[in-house]
This record gives C-alpha cells, structure tokens and sequence, in this order.
C-alpha cells in the first residue's frame, strides 16, 4: 500500500511539473487541472501518513486530510467545467458553496484536534487508548467520511451531467467527435467514483474493527492507476474548438416552414452525397453552412424538427450507406473503407456502422456476400461457353 501510494504521489508530482512547464492560451483549464492535481496529492499524502506510520513523527497532521479531502468534489467539478466552457471561466457566484464541505468537515473534527499528540498515539494501541478519547474519533472519522461522500456525489454528479451535454452539444457541431467528446473524462470520473465509494467501505470496517489486508491493498492499487490514467490524458488534452454561436439542440416551435426545411435537407444531402463532404473526416456544422448557403440555425432546425437527427449522426449515416457500398462492391480492407468515407478509427467506424447498419462491417460484408453467392454461381452457369 505504502509503494502503490507513494508512486501516486509521483505521478501526480511529474504531472503538475508537467502542467506548469506548458505555455497554454486558456490558463483557466491548466489552473483547475492543476488544483485537481493538489486535492489529490493531499488526498494520497494523508493516506500515506497513516498507512506508512509517519503518524508517529507528525500525530498533529492526523485528520487534517479529512477536510483537504472535501477539496476533491468540487475539483472536479471546475476541472470538467474549465474543459466544457467555450470561454475562460472565473471563480464565483455559488461556486464558494465549494467551501462547505471542509468548513463542516473542519467544525467536526475540532474535538479531535484539540487532543495533544501523545492522546493521539495513544489511540492506535487499545491498552493505551482513553475511551472518550477513542470515541472522539471515531465519530470524526465517521462523520467525515459520510460527508465525504455525500458532497464528493453531488460534485461528481455534476460533473458527469457536464460532459454529457457537452458531448451533446458536440455532436450538434461536428462529424467525428472522438477527440473531442472527453469520453476519456467520463470513463475517469466513473473510476474515481467506485475508488472513493470503496474507500468510504474501507472506514467503516477500520470503524467497525474489521481488516481485510487484501481488500485495502487491491483499493490502493486501482487508485494509483486511476490517478496515473488521469494525470496522463489530462496533460494530453488539448484545447477544444467551440462554435459559441451555436444552436440551442432543445425541442422547440419550428422556426421555419416545411417547404422551407425540405429545400434545406435536399440541399445539404446533395452536398454530402454528390460533393462527398461525409469524406472529410473533420466536418463541420459551420463548412456544411458554407457550401451550401444554409445558416448554421437553419441547418440545425431542419435536422432537429424535419430529419429528426442531429449532425453527428446525420453525416455518419451518410458515411455508413457509401461503405455498405463499398463492402459489397470492392475488396478494399474494412480499415481502408473506414477512412476512404471519413472516419478516423476503426473503433468509431464499427461504432457508427452498428448503429446505422447494424452489425459491424466485417459481419455486413460477409452476410451480403454469402447471399449474393447462389447468384453469381447462377449466372455462371447459364453463362454461354466461347469455343
């Protein structure tokens, strides 16, 4: 526990040495990265006081990770949302609620602070410990944790309801969203989600005298890798490109006509289908629009209220009819096929062609063929043989 602890804390040291060496235009997003990095490193320090008996030289730092731990929520939550704004963000209004959580954790612990450092060690041995002394402390750790995990699911809640409308409102605007939708984010803040669920179980069988050696081993292992696993996609992301012009994807009142949204449609597949736009695996809402003349707002309308899609799918529709084409038709690889129509994996490739076609390509390929087969042998043999 000690090793997996202690190389968290040097992951999360390299990564802020890394954060800070970078020259980035929205400092909003390397500030709140790098504070995320500190509640961490707190986090995983006070961890390492207890597990590795440092507690011994400083008794007086013992509980102070309570609070600092409270820190981690609202973290996040300024990180996802430094990511997600079109513009730079400050810190104000309600986001000083952010300081709730450690005031409460603090005004808790106070009666355990109050003991002196020898009351404190003399707590870990039971022929030692004074008993209203002992409960003293186990009420701070049981109140702190309970609040821990109360505030830290409302942040993390937050957060994941953050990026999924930020993953909405990217596929509003873009064809491939793959590096820009922050799945990798999601797939983090749900990792930290069962970490700190398990680390509340974790106080309550240390409250409840229990010890499961295994159970805290094995807890200590997957946070150092969720912790590895987010400092390194965190110091790879990239600044996003947003369209803060961008249409509202909510259900509304039809602006335009009918008449009106049925030009718009056959102007802008005309302009997929006949100039192979679905081919640039970067398409946009705002290059659609300049093609074809269509406001990005009138776009945007006729794919919500007459196509009843968004622009994501609309395109990738659009690529997936051209490769079931070029499945049957050509003996070019399913990778190559992938890319000739515009997507940038093969994972996001057999993701869409699920979607709109589904099976994956190799399966379509196969079934298509097997049953043009009896066909082909037909016509073989009514075929008239040349002498």
């Amino acid at each position: 526990m000690t090793i997996f602890y202690a190389a968290a804390a040097a992951v999360i040291v390299f990564s802020l040495a890394m954060t800070f060496g970078q020259r980035e235009d929205r400092k909003d997003q390397s500030i709140s990265f790098a504070a995320l990095l500190l509640a961490l490193l707190a986090h995983v320090l006070g961890e390492l006081l207890i597990i590795s008996g440092a507690y011994e030289i400083a008794p007086h730092l013992v509980g102070v990770e309570l609070s600092v731990r409270m820190a981690l929520g609202p973290a996040v939550l300024f990180y996802t949302r430094a990511l997600v704004s079109p513009t730079q963000f400050s810190f104000g209004g309600r986001d000083w609620f952010a300081l709730l959580g450690p005031a409460l954790v603090i005004l808790i612990s106070l009666p355990f602070s109050f003991l002196s450092a020898e009351e404190k060690l003399a707590l870990v041995d039971p022929a030692t410990r004074n008993p209203v002394h002992f409960q003293i402390a186990l009420f701070t750790c049981t109140a702190g944790i309970l609040l821990f995990l109360a505030f830290t699911t409302f942040y993390l809640i937050g957060a994941l309801k953050l990026q999924a409308k930020h993953r909405s409102d990217m596929m509003q605007q873009f064809a491939s969203i793959d590096r820009r939708s922050l799945n990798w984010l999601r797939n983090v803040l749900l990792m930290f989600c069962g970490v700190w669920l398990f680390l509340g179980i974790k106080q309550v069988l240390w409250v409840s005298g229990i010890s499961v050696p295994r159970f805290y081993v094995t807890l200590a292992l997957v946070e150092m890798l969720s912790i590895a696993v987010f400092a390194y996609l965190g110091v790879r992301q990239p600044p996003l490109n947003f369209d803060e012009n961008l249409p509202s994807p909510s259900p509304r009142m039809p602006f335009l006509t009918d008449a009106h949204m049925v030009r718009i449609a056959a102007k802008i597949t005309a302009a997929l289908n006949t100039d192979r736009l679905y081919a640039d695996s970067d398409l946009s809402l705002r290059d659609l629009s300049d093609v074809t003349g269509a406001t990005k707002n009138h776009i945007s309308e006729t794919l919500s209220q007459h196509l009843e899609v968004n622009f994501f799918d609309f395109v990738n529709r659009c690529r997936v009819d051209e490769a079931k084409r070029l499945l049957v038709e050509t003996d070019e690889t399913v990778l190559a096929i992938g890319y000739e129509v515009g997507f940038n994996s093969r994972s996001t490739f057999n993701e869409a062609f699920k979607k709109h076609g589904g099976s994956t390509p190799s399966a379509y390929r196969a079934a298509e063929r097997e049953e043009l087969l009896p066909v082909l042998n037909s016509a073989k043999k009514i075929s008239p043989t040349v002498s």
